[in-house]
């Protein structure tokens, strides 16, 4: 059994049944406007960063799908199914303690990442899966990058703001606020410059 459950500018993700359980296999697929070699190369790499990158991230105590196999020759990757919704999806439909709950858990999981010099990359609500415990668990690390700046954390932390303007902006403020103290919970006096850079950021968006 193959199911599409998801397309992307980069790869597509499908559940699949191995061994009577259910698992993810998400494959890169090609960019018919790019080189044959340089296509196959891109492919390849970031196909093993990402794997890399999901269990270095589940090492720094941030929820994602373990990793089972994965295939370069095929651009695929064989991981958990995480069963839950989309945060991006639920938010709406949450009270407001619940919401806010989330959102510090959600900050809490980005600060365990920048503190370990990790950025996600695409850090939206699109790639946080709430289970049915009410587990926060994050994925798609095909961005993911070690040996952060703090200008790369700035813009992972710009990146939510911009999400939840554009998905949440209804509920954003009370979504960016619980997000960013979950945020400082972890990373204390630490995440000032962060938050700092995030908000220059945000101002050189506005004048260019």
């Amino acid at each position: 059994m193959k199911q599409m459950i998801a397309r992307g500018a980069e790869s597509v993700i499908y559940k699949i049944e191995r061994w009577g359980l259910p698992f993810v296999l998400k494959w890169r697929q090609d960019k018919p406007y790019l080189l044959k070699e340089i296509d196959s190369q891109l492919r390849k790499l970031r196909t093993s960063r990402e794997c890399k990158m999901l269990t270095i991230s589940r090492a720094l105590g941030v929820p994602t799908p373990a990793v089972y196999s994965v295939d370069l020759e095929n651009y695929t990757i064989l991981m958990d199914f995480i069963t839950g919704v989309q945060f991006k999806k639920l938010a709406a439909q949450l009270s407001r303690t619940d919401l806010i709950s989330n959102c510090h858990g959600f900050g809490k999981l980005i600060a365990l990442l920048h503190e370990g010099n990790v950025v996600h990359g695409d850090p939206t609500t699109s790639n946080v899966i709430v289970d049915e415990k009410s587990r926060l668990w994050v994925v798609d690390f095909g961005l993911s990058e070690m040996n952060a700046t703090i200008e790369m954390k700035g813009v992972d932390l710009h990146l939510i703001h911009r999400a939840l303007e554009t998905t949440h902006w209804d509920i954003q403020e009370d979504m960016l606020n619980a997000t960013l103290e979950g945020y400082v919970d972890i990373l204390k006096d630490a995440a000032e410059p962060i938050i700092t850079r995030m908000s220059e950021i945000r101002e050189r968006g506005r004048y260019h």
